[in-house]
This record gives C-alpha cells, structure tokens and sequence, in this order.
C-alpha cells in the first residue's frame, strides 16, 4: 500500500498524532537553523499533562523522520523530547561522539524510563558526552 493510502486507512487518532509528529520535526529542523540549541532544548522541555502514551509518540515522530528525508537524529530527539514533555512524561536526550577513521561523527538519541525510543541505530558506538533531562526530575 502507498503512503497516502496508509495515511487514510489509518484511525483519526493515528493520523492526528502524525500530522502533530510531522509539524513537530519540522518546526524542530527549522530552529536548529534559526535559534539557539539552549532555545530549543527550553521549548523541548515545556511540561503539559496530556495522556498520549509514550510509545505512541516515538512511533508517530520515528514514521515521520522517515517521510521527512534529512531529519537529523537530533532533529528526531528533540521532537519527541517536546512531544512526551508536552504529555506530562520525562525523557533524557543524549549526545555522543564518536572517531572513525580519521573523521568524528555525533549522535543524539533519547530514552524514557530507561528505553531508547528514537536513535537506537548504532549508540552503542558513540561515547555519550551530554544528556539532557526533561520532566519532573
């Protein structure tokens, strides 16, 4: 089945979460080019206290990297990191670094309760340098 096919067939709920998952990442790569990292994090972190799961979160802003091509694994993190704060959940975005070859390459993942949600692909390669908590502490 085609994307827009899917999208249709899919429950209100779950085209809802997505179109707030889409809009999310973009307004993210778009202030990643025109603010601060610290204004982003500030907003990624705004608490709410709605009732959307968190799983459900990370499943609408992992489907909506994939239909965004070039959405960065922070660009990711930091959407859900708004998305599960904004539902009253806390999160940990964390950074890391790592050296091939000759080259380093950067890495941004983010956990809930302990679980990777969005970046799981290849962290266990990188040295975490930073994380950054949101929620209640």
């Amino acid at each position: 089945m085609n994307p827009v096919a899917t999208f249709i067939a899919m429950p209100g709920t779950d085209r809802r979460l997505l179109l707030r998952a889409m809009a999310t990442v973009a307004a993210v790569r778009l202030g990643l080019r025109l603010v601060s990292v610290e204004r982003l994090r500030a907003w990624a972190g705004r608490r709410g206290t709605g009732g959307t799961a968190a799983d459900r979160l990370a499943w609408a802003v992992r489907i909506a990297r994939r239909r965004l091509p070039g959405t960065s694994c922070l660009a990711a993190a930091l959407a859900l990191q708004h998305l599960l704060s904004a539902e009253g959940h806390d999160s940990e975005l964390h950074i890391g670094v790592a050296r091939t070859g000759g080259d380093f390459a950067a890495h941004a993942w983010l956990t809930h309760e302990g679980e990777i949600l969005v970046g799981e692909e290849e962290h266990e390669d990188y040295t975490r340098l930073v994380a950054w908590r949101a929620g209640p502490g």
